[in-house]
């Protein structure tokens, strides 16, 4: 924590614009593994913010579901297939692709054997992750932004995938994002949605005390990440509700009030899950959103 915690109101002012006119009112009163961390949300319940602002050392961050064993639950190949599907009509006929927070280079993998014409590099600080990453011999490994920004190499699509709620200056970073497109590219960037149905159509207060973390300062919707984005000069293309969790999460959720997997659920309720996941997209009541934004003419 820092040493000196501005007020609620000066706390609102420092937030990125617009955000910074919304008014705002606590939502809970802590949040996971940390109890004196309010959750203030907005009038039009679509986006809230950490108060105070945690200081974040990711220097030794480790993904909660490590933390938790909970990574043998969710098949990330399954993860990154999903994802995919949502986005990969938007990498078709990329030459140049430069992922933000890539890992172990799951994703980038993936849609370079989609797409084998991509040259991929990749901007990831994760030293855990790096044997996977150097076992791609194609991938371009960039120590941070400087170093992509002084290489001249421009890229036709940049993505970051549950990173930007991470990110405590997003103009800042943003900024940086669009000096690495060339002209004509876009963004492609996928954060956690308050629209969850947990938070929202169940109400579970069990998953609320969870949801909210420390390492998430800023939680986003649809309707609040497309503001940001086009604050920072960018004009939304497309805003794809995307349910990353199915039946199977939400039932052990209602059932048991804790994360994880269940076999029986999985077997029992296998055929009616991807409908349920469809249902909560088209209805927009999802725990993601995917927004892919270029530079405004």
């Amino acid at each position: 924590m820092s040493s000196k915690i501005p007020d609620l109101e000066t706390a609102v002012r420092m937030l990125m614009p617009p955000l910074n006119t919304h008014r705002f009112t606590q939502l809970r009163s802590g949040v996971f593994e940390s109890e004196d961390i309010d959750v203030m949300i907005n009038e039009s319940g679509d986006f809230a913010f950490l108060f105070p602002q945690p200081v974040m050392d990711y220097s030794q961050y480790k993904p909660r579901s490590q933390r938790l064993g909970l990574q043998t639950y969710k098949s990330n190949n399954d993860v990154i297939n999903r994802r995919l599907q949502k986005i990969g009509k938007y990498l078709a006929g990329v030459e140049n692709y430069l992922e933000i927070g890539a890992s172990d280079g799951g994703f980038v993998a993936m849609a370079r054997n989609l797409y084998p014409q991509m040259h991929c590099a990749c901007i990831e600080p994760d030293q855990s992750t790096k044997q996977q990453r150097d076992a791609l011999d194609w991938l371009h490994q960039f120590d941070d932004f400087g170093a992509a920004i002084s290489s001249g190499r421009r890229f036709n699509a940049i993505g970051f995938f549950h990173v930007f709620e991470h990110i405590e200056d997003p103009a800042s970073f943003l900024e940086q994002c669009t000096a690495l497109l060339a002209p004509g590219g876009r963004i492609i960037v996928e954060v956690p949605s308050l629209t969850d149905p947990l938070l929202g159509l169940y109400e579970l207060p069990a998953y609320q005390k969870f949801y909210f973390q420390k390492q998430h300062p800023y939680v986003y919707s649809g309707a609040s990440l497309a503001k940001v984005l086009e604050h920072n000069g960018l004009e939304i293309q497309h805003l794809i509700p995307y349910q990353r969790y199915g039946i199977e999460n939400h039932l052990t959720w209602l059932s048991k009030g804790k994360p994880g997997g269940s076999e029986d659920f999985r077997e029992q309720f296998a055929h009616i899950d991807d409908g349920y996941r469809a249902a909560l997209e088209a209805s927009a009541t999802t725990d993601t959103v995917i927004a892919v934004a270029g530079v405004c003419p």
